[in-house]
Formats: C-alpha cells, sequence, structure tokens
C-alpha cells in the first residue's frame, strides 16, 4: 500500500459530474474517505475492497447527491463516523464539523475550511504529515514526509508534495464550478477563493471533487478568479447593450453556442453574477430572487 491518498471514480459520469464523482481513501492504517458520492452498491464496493475494512471516518464536503448520499451506507457496513457540513438530502452526519476542525488518523490530519460559494455550508479539508516536533503521534506512527496520491484503479502515482487539498464542487479538474442561485452565491464563493490564496503554508496541489488532480494550485487559483472577473466583464457588457434583459437572454450573448447538457448552468451562472452586482449597486432587477427577471445595468 502507497501511504498517502488513494483514488476511486464514481460512476455516475454527466455533463455535470464529467467522468463521474472522485472518491479518496486517506491514511495507511485507520482510513478517512472523503466525498463517498452516490449511493451506489458497486462504488461503495470498492471503496471497502480497497480500504481492507479500516474507515474510521466519512468525511463529507458538501451535502449534494453526486457527494453525499453514500455516506451512510457506507457506515453502516463499516462502523465509521459520518463527518461533515449540516445535514441535506440523505445525508446526515454523526457530527457537524466547522472551520478549523480536524479530523485525523495515525500520521494524517485534515483541517476543515469553510467555502461558501457552491454552497452555504460547503468545505474544503486541507490534508498534511504530522511532522518531528509536531507533538502529534498516534500509536508510533511516523509517515515519511509528504503525500503521495495513487490512483486504485491503477495503481499509478498522481502527485507528490506536502499539502494537498481536498476541494469538493470549490475547484474543479477542466471545468468551472457552477454557482447556482439561490444556494450559489457568487461574492462568497470569490472570496473562498481569494482564502484559499492566502493559506499558509500554501496549497501543494488540488483533489477535486469532479476531473483531474491539479498540480501548481496558486496558478490554479489565480487562473480561476481571472476567468471570473472576465465573465463579469462579459455579463455587464451584456446588459449594457440589452437593458431589461433576462439571465437566459444574457446567458445566450455571453456564452454562445454550448452543449444543450450546459444551458441551465450557464443561465444559473450569468444569474449569479448578476446578484452580485446588485449587491454592489451595479445592476439592477424587476426581483433579484426570480430566475427568470428582468435586469438592468445601473
Amino acid at each position: 500500500m502507497v501511504p498517502g491518498v488513494r483514488r476511486l471514480t464514481a460512476t455516475n459520469p454527466s455533463p455535470m459530474t464529467g467522468e463521474g464523482t472522485q472518491s479518496y481513501l486517506v491514511g495507511a492504517g485507520d482510513l478517512v474517505v472523503v466525498d463517498p458520492g452516490p449511493d451506489d452498491a458497486g462504488h461503495l464496493d470498492r471503496i471497502v475492497d480497497a480500504s481492507g475494512g479500516r474507515i474510521r471516518y466519512v468525511v463529507v464536503t458538501h451535502a449534494h447527491d453526486d457527494h453525499a448520499p453514500g455516506a451512510r451506507s457506507l457506515a453502516r457496513r463499516t462502523g465509521a463516523l459520518v463527518l461533515g457540513p449540516p445535514a441535506g438530502g440523505a445525508y446526515a452526519p454523526d457530527a457537524v464539523l466547522a472551520d478549523a476542525d480536524v479530523v485525523a488518523v495515525p500520521g494524517w490530519r485534515l483541517t476543515a475550511l469553510h467555502t461558501p460559494g457552491h454552497a452555504p455550508e460547503h468545505l474544503c479539508y486541507l490534508l498534511d504529515t504530522e511532522r518531528e516536533g509536531s507533538g502529534f503521534v498516534e500509536g508510533g506512527h511516523r509517515p515519511r514526509p509528504e503525500v503521495a496520491v495513487v490512483e486504485s484503479a491503477g495503481p499509478r502515482l498522481l502527485f507528490s508534495g506536502d499539502h494537498l487539498l481536498f476541494s469538493g464542487d470549490h475547484l474543479l479538474g477542466g471545468a468551472s464550478t457552477v454557482v447556482a442561485p439561490p444556494e450559489g452565491d457568487m461574492a462568497a464563493y470569490l472570496a473562498s477563493l481569494e482564502r484559499l490564496l492566502r493559506l499558509d503554508p500554501g496549497i501543494d496541489a488540488v483533489a477535486p471533487g469532479h476531473g483531474p488532480l491539479l498540480a501548481g494550485a496558486r496558478a490554479v487559483i489565480v487562473a480561476q478568479l481571472a476567468h471570473r472577473a472576465e465573465r463579469e466583464r462579459q455579463v455587464v457588457a451584456a446588459l449594457e447593450r440589452s437593458p431589461y434583459a433576462t439571465s437566459a437572454g444574457l446567458a445566450t450573448t455571453v456564452y454562445g453556442d454550448l452543449d444543450p447538457g450546459l444551458v441551465p448552468a450557464a443561465r444559473l451562472q450569468v444569474w449569479a453574477h448578476l446578484r452580485k452586482l446588485a449587491t454592489e449597486g451595479r445592476a439592477r432587477s424587476t426581483d433579484p430572487d426570480d430566475p427568470g427577471g428582468s435586469w438592468d445595468a445601473v
């Protein structure tokens, strides 16, 4: 077994989930599962088989259906505790985690970071190893001083470094996160990205809930902030050209031709930007809480 992290991909591909939800096994003795994904027996079988039955905690980034419903089934099968944000849908935690809470197994530590935006209670988890002199040793275990990520289906090495962020849907591999009002909040999302940039020590890589591992985390976050700023400029320009437009009409202008499966998400993204602009006094609407409301630039 390679110490550190192993990745397993759920079989729930779609235009919104990519090849499927990424679940992660963390540890070398007692294990933590990050985001068990949907309540799919085949995927949960693979997690249990890869763990050797040593799962101690199941932690969840947020309560959406592609990330959380497998948690309770996995807990029943392994005796693990389910930890994460407040309950939602088919997900119910044994204990709720808040910002800066720590989940630890021998030699490994996951620190919860509250990163609202995609969902109000969204949590990322920062993984690091406990080093000599840190005062943390469980069972006398001392890991090597870096995190190694491997593909369980391979196995093949995906990453080797120090600080790894399990980002759920806050950062994705090969796609942009959907910020869907009224639950999603674009201003909060951007503030959460800025927070990740200020972490010290910084993040080396991102293990997203969908898509490939992201090395060079700082550059990834900076690029995502730049992308959102450019999208906002496009929304403002389209709104100035088309007063009293709807988010659906503006999405056609801003995004152009899209895969039909992505059109609803594009409309929601534009609505999220419009709501942010409204809070800043830069746009107004007949009803900001109505996705079909009309908008005008201020």
